[in-house]
């Protein structure tokens, strides 16, 4: 299993509403450990947390306590920004997923076909190789 991560995202305004953004965030859960006899593993995606720039002169009351994260002011620069925490309430505390995974009892038999597929397209490619290359002598 991976260890937790973090994103920092940047989200759009949204033109339908003066208040509100969007944003999205493709999540890769497929590399998890094989389980026995069940084929779902359970993924939990604590809430994310809302951060407000310090920058381009707004000034909240959370701007005046110390930052609680220095990340990049936009997505298309460096320069670094302090991010303070909003009084933002999450729906939901934790989202649950339900993955699946392989089973552990066909380890050995994708092991066995990971190192045959390999053997075979690396052979393939050493007699093209020496078929078609050019080596100088």
């Amino acid at each position: 299993m991976s260890r937790a991560a973090l994103l920092l995202l940047f989200l759009a305004p949204d033109r339908r509403c003066s208040r509100c953004f969007h944003g999205s965030v493709p999540v890769h859960v497929r590399y998890h450990r094989p389980a026995w006899g069940t084929q779902e593993a359970l993924v939990v995606l604590d809430s994310p947390q809302v951060l407000l720039c310090c920058c381009h002169g707004h000034l909240s009351a959370e701007c005046w306590k110390p930052a609680e994260v220095d990340a990049p002011c936009s997505s298309d620069s460096t320069s670094p920004c302090q991010w303070h925490s909003t009084k933002h309430r999450p729906a939901h505390e934790e989202l649950m997923l339900r993955v699946p995974v392989g089973l552990r009892e066909h380890n050995s038999l994708v092991c066995a076909l990971t190192l045959l597929t390999t053997g075979l397209c690396s052979g393939l490619i050493l007699a093209a190789a020496c078929k078609y290359g050019h080596f100088p002598q």
